[in-house]
């Protein structure tokens, strides 16, 4: 009798020939011997050789890798993610970036958790570079804990939406939760939907990932050049936690103070990070287009919990005088700068 499958590694692939046999082979060398684990691959129609070297380790490990059938398009890696939790048999699913591969002893300290406390969600930290480790939650570690408030608090006072630093049981996502498909930032829009679904959680204080920040990434074209500003994208990040808000109350009885000002710094944070790049834009253009600041301003707004006006209180209540000062800022420019919005460059 095959063993049951207690944990699936889910790898949305897409142009990586260059890192996916390293992550690979990360995964690999730690299931060694370890019964029920099985990695599931999906090529989002690369162009390069990822798709070749899948194949190449699923005919070399056919007993613990799945590569289901190509995208014919390219589809997004939300779309990849939720084919892979539909094709996945593990009782718990793991996100793996394949250009990011896992670091030793991650898998061992995994199975200890999930044999001990069987956890829901299990967060961990990542590294990286050699001397950097990124902590991905404030918050009760090396415990269970069932506080959900508190979970939400710690990963929104942390700012890590990751997906690949969220173990989770994979029954969570019955019901519908899935990753918004067409969009980016879909880790915001998701996760957080994720965490309020959970019973309890376990965080380890531990890097179990390598995160490598490549040239070309998402990231990197939200931030663009101060002669782009990508609409769509932004319009994408400003609405990702529309309706957050509302659902924590539902299913929580409320928001506490402590997790409204740290759900409405996060909606702040990334409204003045869009407002400097909107504004750098605006110093280039003619300003000739129809939406402007003051609607990145008003998506922000109302995902947040607190009103700016309140949140900026709050900053001044604890001594954030910059955050303050930037938030202000912020709604400085969105009454000041015209309506206007990006060049139609095909992006927006």
């Amino acid at each position: 009798m095959a063993p049951k499958i207690w944990l699936s590694f889910l790898l949305p692939v897409y142009n990586v020939e260059s890192y996916l046999s390293e992550c690979l082979e990360s995964l690999l060398d730690q299931i060694g011997n370890v019964n029920g684990v099985q990695i599931v691959i999906v090529d989002d129609a690369s162009t390069d050789k990822s798709h070749v070297i899948a194949r190449a380790f699923c005919s070399q490990y056919p007993h613990l890798i799945k590569v289901l059938p190509n995208h014919r398009v390219n589809e997004g890696v939300s779309a990849a993610r939720n084919r892979l939790i539909d094709a996945a048999d593990g009782e718990h699913i793991w996100f793996v970036d394949p250009d990011d591969y896992i670091l030793k002893d991650a898998l061992r300290q995994l199975h200890t958790v999930l044999e001990t406390y069987n956890p829901d969600i299990i967060l961990c930290d990542y590294r990286k570079s050699r001397f950097a480790i990124v902590r991905s939650f404030y918050g009760p570690s090396k415990q269970l804990s069932s506080d959900i408030r508190q979970l939400v608090c710690g990963v929104f006072k942390s700012r890590k939406m990751y997906c690949w630093l969220k173990i989770s049981r994979r029954s969570l996502w019955n019901d519908g939760l899935r990753f918004r498909e067409s969009r980016i930032f879909e880790d915001i829009a998701t996760i957080p939907w994720l965490l309020l679904k959970a019973q309890n959680y376990y965080y380890v204080p531990s890097p179990w990932i390598f995160y490598r920040q490549r040239a070309g990434s998402i990231m990197d074209s939200v931030k663009g050049k101060s002669s782009v500003f990508d609409a769509s994208k932004h319009q994408d990040l400003a609405e990702a936690l529309s309706g957050f808000k509302e659902e924590k109350r539902e299913r929580l009885n409320g928001i506490r103070p402590s997790t409204a000002y740290y759900v409405s710094d996060f909606c702040a944070k990334e409204c003045v990070k869009t407002g400097f790049r909107f504004a750098r834009w605006a110093q280039v253009t003619d300003g000739s287009h129809a939406v402007g600041l003051d609607h990145y301003l008003k998506q922000f707004e109302a995902c947040a919990p607190m009103h700016f006006q309140q949140l900026a209180f709050q900053y001044l209540k604890r001594l954030r005088f910059l955050r303050y000062v930037l938030l202000k800022y912020t709604v400085h420019l969105a009454n000041r700068l015209p309506n206007s919005t990006a060049r139609d460059n095909g992006n927006a």
